[in-house]
């Protein structure tokens, strides 16, 4: 049976389990949560180091696989059938409602930890392959890591369907809406949305992720360093769909280098918080002295040529961003290094 096919049975039985129970546990959820930290726990046993890059991203997707095919089996036989009885058949009430926001809790708890593990691995792994190992093992095995990023990146949507649907049925329980059929409109409404997000093309899915633009940029810090990235498309195939250049000008990404510096020390960033309403970076101590010991009071942003007003409760740690400044310092000690020894032999 398809991938896809399995994915959705789980959780649409998952959504049954959920409505079946009075009180809406999340034991399926919590079932996928665990799956993936062990995963996760399994990948800090191996101690990843990037002169093992390789072997450990091939034999991770293989396990990955394995294990979505393992719970899959274990998913059909343990969970319970839907019992219309009980609420499928009847309008949903308030407190039936608040069931639904939970679940949706659930859904957003397994897509966070997706991003906080896997993506963040991933990305770490395909930077270490980019900057240690030969040219051409690195060109094989960063397609290979590409590939599962994009993998990822499909759950992660799909996920995020699931508790978006959930979401808006809640907003419809609230709004007074007469809901009899709940399950039948979770699983519509549900594949609806994954439906359309698989006729896309390769570059309408991938070329305004987030997760994927960072990960292309990471590699190609390490492999063309103080250049700006071109736009992520061209890392992307054409493919029927993608009709015409000016569909790619509304999704070019890319194109821009990120300095790496405080905007208001001048100095490599330390701690790093970034806006969220201007996307501006900065250290940590030194935006605090710039913005005042009130969260909430604002002032305009300290970058040049920047017209927005923020303060310190509209920063957020940046852990990707610290990732790649600290990646950045140890390749250009690595390079010092290196230029040194070759003065010497000289």
């Amino acid at each position: 049976m398809p991938r896809n096919s399995r994915r959705r049975r789980i959780m649409d039985d998952t959504m049954s389990d959920h409505i079946e129970e009075e009180e809406g546990d999340a034991t399926t959820q919590r079932r996928e949560v665990d799956a993936v930290d062990a995963d996760e726990d399994g990948d800090e046993d191996r101690q990843t180091r990037p002169s093992r890059s390789r072997g450990e991203s091939s034999s991770k997707k293989a396990a990955v696989e394995s294990e979505h095919d393992d719970d899959a089996g274990e998913d059909d036989d343990a969970t319970p059938a839907f019992d219309a009885d009980a609420l499928g058949n009847k309008p949903m009430s308030r407190h039936d409602g608040q069931k639904l926001q939970g679940m949706a809790s659930d859904w957003n708890m397994i897509e966070t930890h997706l991003r906080e593990s896997a993506f963040s691995l991933l990305t770490e792994i395909s930077t270490a392959v980019a900057e240690y190992a030969d040219d051409g093992t690195a060109t094989k095995e960063l397609e290979r890591l590409d590939v599962l990023m994009r993998e990822i990146i499909d759950i992660d949507v799909e996920i995020k369907s699931h508790e978006q649907t959930l979401k808006d049925l809640h907003q419809q329980v609230l709004g007074g809406d007469e809901i009899s059929n709940v399950l039948e409109l979770y699983k519509t409404q549900t594949r609806d949305k994954l439906d359309d997000y698989r006729k896309r093309t390769s570059r309408q899915r991938y070329a305004k992720s987030e997760s994927y633009v960072s990960f292309r940029q990471s590699i190609y810090e390490v492999q063309h360093p103080n250049e700006a990235m071109p736009p992520v498309v061209e890392f992307l195939p054409r493919e029927e769909g993608d009709n015409s250049d000016d569909d790619d000008d509304d999704i070019q990404v890319g194109g821009v280098l990120q300095d790496l510096n405080c905007p208001i020390t001048l100095t490599p960033l330390v701690d790093p918080q970034t806006s969220t309403i201007c996307q501006h970076s900065f250290s940590a101590e030194a935006i605090k002295q710039v913005l005042g010991p009130n969260r909430f009071t604002k002032k305009k942003c300290p970058v040049s040529g920047c017209n927005q007003m923020i303060c310190l409760n509209d920063l957020k740690p940046d852990k990707e961003l610290e990732r790649r400044v600290k990646a950045y310092q140890r390749r250009a000690q690595r390079r010092e290094e290196e230029h040194d020894a070759e003065e010497i032999v000289e």
